[in-house]
């Protein structure tokens, strides 16, 4: 998109909307001339002899009069428009703007779209493919995934949400992959068109978070239009949604539903085109995102303070306004050349480069070093609450690492291990991450219950650092915390089942539930943490002399916690066809609960 075809489709925002007052300039004027006109009439009135009245009162013609004023709210008009500072976000990626629209997209699933064809590839392979070159061009649209189609040739028409609004290509490409026909093999109800558009529109309405929305439409041999359907209609709804409809017209779509789909896509503000049997290239998006989607008007839903610079329209309106006045004012015998030459330097006024947006006075970097140099003088002195404090106000890896150690000196280990856990999310590098890890785990081993996930993440820091002593040694303390916590003879109703190896995992994934226990572990069962010493092998505080024994032992990770995790991964991914399939119907239901309406 050039900056012409931006100038038009773009949101025009204003610095100053106060200045439209301006717009009151003329009317004072018109009224100062017309008291004038009447003050020199009245003073030759009394002054002028009787035979010169007609010519001492005559006042201007009351076309004049219409002309200056048609000249003075034009020329007014201009001013008051500069003035307000008219202006539009930068949407090129060099100046860091985003044109955020969600859109959502149907394809089609049906099982004619996977059904042999003439083409190399099938319609729905080919359907993935044009998404997936579609990606490279988006300048921050973010895309959803709804599908749509029957399980078996004239069966009954389905639809199915896999994706709200995203922009990340590689979680749309995993849920292109699960639009398959088996998704509506459980799917009792039907829907045609107008269903499935309402329930995009609703779905699209609830997941945009207050970005404007379209829908694009890849209609395939699949796409559920009944003979009773009214495009108009439909066409005007989705226009009053502020909801385009374009449609990419797929090899095998009727003739008759191409034309309904056309009419459909053009009353809604939309657009159509077709792509032929084995295209797939960036060409086939030239008509519907080139010239439909990526000219949409962003709305009122982009953030303000998001955007890093402005493309100043001012010029617009201040360039005619310079020229008419100059034209107005101009001296009658001017010489053709001086004219000419005005007319050059006002045509030649530059309009102003694109201006760096302010940065909120919070997030500047002279105020946010300021707030670290505190955060780090209350720690130094001891003062941690007030680090906590301070530190919670600040943003990235290093403030939460802070403000987990400072809740940590107090005692307050729940807060400290939430504030390592966002640290952990923030870590950029090997190093943070195992710093991360171990603190989390020195928190969580002092919380109650708490001890399985202190042993995960003293796991985690030495799966990056294996040859550390001290996450190593605190490791062997939280191994054998949970080992005095949770041992295999505590558990009953399972022996009698089971061999030894199914407690000893049931106990490694449960916690201290009292209907699995004989009775509570006692109180001397804490081992509290050893921040100094060294541990053996074999679990037992070692001297100066055992410590490299100890640090030279490999770490262990405990199978029986992976196992157990890739038991449930496993079964997760057994279920996802049967969890497709009821989500299939739940939406088949609302698609069809909202074409009815």
């Amino acid at each position: 998109m050039n900056t012409w075809e931006a100038l038009w489709t773009q949101p025009w925002f204003w610095a100053r909307p106060w200045a439209f007052v301006l717009l009151a300039a003329p009317l004072l004027l018109a009224a100062l001339r017309l008291w004038r006109a009447r003050s020199v009439r009245a003073g030759a009135l009394a002054y002028a002899d009787a035979a010169l009245l007609p010519f001492a009162t005559r006042l201007p013609s009351p076309q004049r009069q219409r002309s200056a004023l048609a000249w003075d709210l034009l020329l007014w008009a201009l001013l008051a428009a500069a003035a307000a500072g008219p202006r539009q976000p930068m949407s090129d990626g060099a100046a860091g703007g985003l044109h955020r629209i969600a859109v959502m997209v149907l394809i089609d699933a049906d099982a004619r779209a996977v059904a042999p064809s003439a083409a190399p590839i099938t319609p729905l392979e080919q359907q993935r493919l044009l998404l997936a070159a579609l990606w490279p061009q988006l300048r921050g649209e973010r895309l959803g995934l709804m599908a749509y189609g029957a399980a078996r040739p004239g069966g009954p028409a389905g639809a199915a949400q896999l994706l709200p609004p995203t922009d990340d290509p590689a979680l749309f490409a995993h849920a292109a992959l699960q639009a398959r026909p088996e998704v509506f093999a459980d799917t009792a109800a039907a829907t045609a068109l107008p269903g499935l558009l309402a329930l995009a529109r609703e779905r699209l309405q609830q997941q945009a978070g207050g970005e404007r929305g379209a829908l694009l439409l890849l209609a395939g041999a699949g796409v559920p239009v009944s003979a009773d359907f009214d495009a108009s209609a439909t066409g005007r709804a989705l226009r009053h949604a502020r909801l385009p409809l374009f449609v990419l017209a797929l090899p095998g779509l009727p003739h008759e539903s191409a034309a309904l789909l056309r009419a459909v896509a053009q009353s809604s503000g939309g657009g159509f085109a077709a792509v032929a049997a084995g295209q797939t290239g960036a060409d086939a998006w030239n008509s519907v995102y080139a010239r439909g989607i990526a000219r949409l008007p962003a709305g009122r839903a982009d953030r303000l303070e998001q955007v890093t610079a402005w493309r100043e329209l001012y010029g617009l309106f201040l360039l005619p306004a310079l020229m008419l006045l100059f034209w107005r004012e101009r001296p009658r015998r001017l010489p053709p050349a001086v004219a000419l030459l005005g007319l050059a330097l006002a045509l030649g006024l530059p309009f102003s480069p694109p201006a760096q947006a302010q940065q909120p006075p919070s997030a500047s970097r002279p105020d946010a070093l300021r707030a670290e140099h505190a955060a780090w003088r209350a720690w130094q002195q001891g003062d941690f609450a007030r680090a906590q404090t301070l530190y919670a106000a600040l943003s990235g890896y290093g403030a939460r690492m802070g403000e987990g150690a400072a809740a940590y000196r107090q005692r307050h280990y729940q807060l400290a291990a939430q504030a390592f856990h966002r640290a952990l999310l923030q870590a950029d590098t090997a190093q943070q991450r195992f710093a991360a890890f171990y603190n989390l785990g020195d928190a969580s081993l002092h919380l109650p219950g708490r001890t399985l996930e202190a042993v995960q993440a003293f796991d985690a820091a030495l799966r990056i650092r294996p040859d550390d002593a001290n996450a190593l040694r605190n490791a062997r303390l939280a191994q054998r915390q949970y080992e005095i916590e949770h041992p295999p003879s505590y558990l009953v109703g399972i022996a009698k089942r089971a061999p030894l190896i199914h407690h000893s995992r049931f106990g490694q994934q449960g916690s201290n539930t009292p209907s699995q226990l004989r009775h509570k572990p006692p109180p001397q069962a804490s081992a509290p943490l050893q921040q100094a010493a060294a541990l053996s092998p074999g679990g037992r505080l070692a001297t100066a002399k055992g410590i490299a024994s100890a640090t030279a032992a490999s770490w262990q990770p405990p199978v029986l916690d992976w196992a157990g995790a890739s038991k449930r991964m496993q079964l997760l991914r057994d279920a996802s066809g049967e969890l497709l399939a009821q989500r299939a119907a739940i939406d088949t239901r609302a698609a069809a609960q909202e074409g009815g309406r």
